[in-house]
């Protein structure tokens, strides 16, 4: 996530999916992850584990959103979904792993 203002303190909670489908229809895998900003920022990163969720299905799709902290202690606000296909498979109908 690239030019949206955080502040030190502010906690984003991430929601994954991962489908077996490229129209995220069919969830194979969810996780919610929570960064903690440390310092005013315009940059956010979050990395999806493999265990759990990149190596639940060998293609696909990863649909993710975020929740930032509401401003004013309201239930919090939620982004816009984005969502990629996903592969895992290599020329030869190969399955790559963590390490290839």
């Amino acid at each position: 996530m690239d030019r949206i203002p955080f502040k030190a303190g502010d906690e984003l909670t991430f929601h994954v999916t991962l489908c077996s489908d490229s129209y995220g229809h069919t969830p194979a895998a969810t996780i919610q992850g929570v960064v903690s900003i440390t310092a005013d920022t315009t940059t956010v990163d979050y990395t999806i584990p493999w265990d759990g969720v990149l190596n639940a299905v060998p293609e696909g799709s990863i649909m993710v959103f975020y929740t930032p902290p509401p401003s004013d202690g309201s239930e919090p606000p939620t982004s816009e979904s984005a969502i990629v296909r996903y592969s895992r498979r290599q020329p030869g109908d190969i399955v790559c792993g963590p390490d290839s």
